[in-house]
């Protein structure tokens, strides 16, 4: 092979192999953006469309699948259309300095961001998948993270269509969770489990607020017997309002669904937040028992300060 070859296999491999580290980074970074714990509304919509990822940053086992799968099946597709280039080109590569150092990087990079995933991955309750935790019977880890976010504002009506703001529960510890009124599987549990632990957290006197999925058909007219049908407190509230103001709620408070138009079915996650009284975002629960929302409850309130407003 003439030098100009030598030359231009090592070009091949070098750029190839360098669009397959940055895609590899790219792709870890949108699962465990190192800049950041808490993720942005459509950074969270991303992560759970490509991993599975719920509120808290926990992927599902197919998020662990997806995020080995997609840089191995981008390597494979290389090395099958241009496996024999790519292996002239990288001893080319190791015959210069300059290449020597372009492959140093490249693993440099590789091993730095695969550190970090690594210790996201040992932080992570796997195998254990966070669209399950209903079943999980372990309490609430201590570590478990504590948001502090501020409630995103809303404006929608109650079954006697009376508006309701986040103001509407100022002081109160409210147990906020989102359901519609055709769903016949994750909604049931998610509200027994709401219910129950209101009842468990009776000397507290929580509020259970639920946003309607489904503002097509949980009109103000219907929220009062969706409400007796689910056996829900006297107290709760379900709350509903135009669609596109249903809808921009749904994504400030980051509840990732899909709405079926044929059949008006929506898939949804099962998202349980907890509410301090002095109106911050205190914890974020995704298909969680009824003890952890107990516990997250109580936890969000003995970290309030002392005095008025504080408990």
């Amino acid at each position: 092979m003439n030098a100009d070859a030598k030359h231009s296999g090592a070009w091949l491999a070098g750029t190839f192999l360098g669009l397959w580290v940055a895609g590899t980074l790219i792709w870890w970074g949108l699962a465990f953006p190192p800049w950041v714990r808490v993720p942005a509304p459509w950074l969270a919509r991303v992560q759970e469309i490509c991993f599975g990822t719920d509120q808290n940053g926990q992927l599902s086992a197919y998020g662990w699948g997806a995020l080995v799968a997609g840089p191995l099946g981008m390597l494979l597709t290389m090395l099958a259309g241009w496996g024999a280039d790519l292996r002239l080109g990288v001893r080319g590569l190791l015959r210069s300095l300059a290449g020597r150092l372009t492959l140093a990087t490249f693993l440099l990079a590789l091993a730095s961001e695969g550190l970090w995933v690594g210790m996201r991955l040992v932080e992570t309750e796997f195998p254990t998948n966070a669209g399950n935790r209903a079943d999980v019977a372990e309490p609430l880890p201590p570590t478990y993270p504590r948001l502090n976010r501020p409630v995103p504002d809303f404006r929608l009506v109650d079954a006697q269509g009376i508006p309701r703001t986040p103001g509407s529960y100022s002081g109160r510890l409210v147990l906020l969770t989102f359901a519609y009124g055709h769903c016949t599987t994750i909604c049931p549990v998610t509200l027994a489990t709401v219910a129950g632990a209101a009842t468990s957290l009776a000397p507290l006197n929580p509020a259970i607020v639920i946003i309607t999925l489904d503002a097509w058909r949980d009109t103000p007219s219907t929220l009062q017997g969706l409400l007796t049908r689910w056996g829900m407190p006297s107290s709760a509230a379900l709350l509903t309002g135009d669609p596109v103001a249903v809808g921009r709620t749904l994504d400030a408070f980051n509840v990732a669904s899909t709405r079926n138009e044929k059949t008006g079915d929506i898939d949804h996650v099962a998202l349980v937040y907890v509410i301090d009284p002095q109106g911050r975002i205190a914890y974020a629960l995704s298909a969680p028992t009824k003890d952890w929302v107990v516990e997250a409850a109580l936890r969000s309130v003995s970290a309030l300060p002392a005095g008025p407003g504080g408990g």
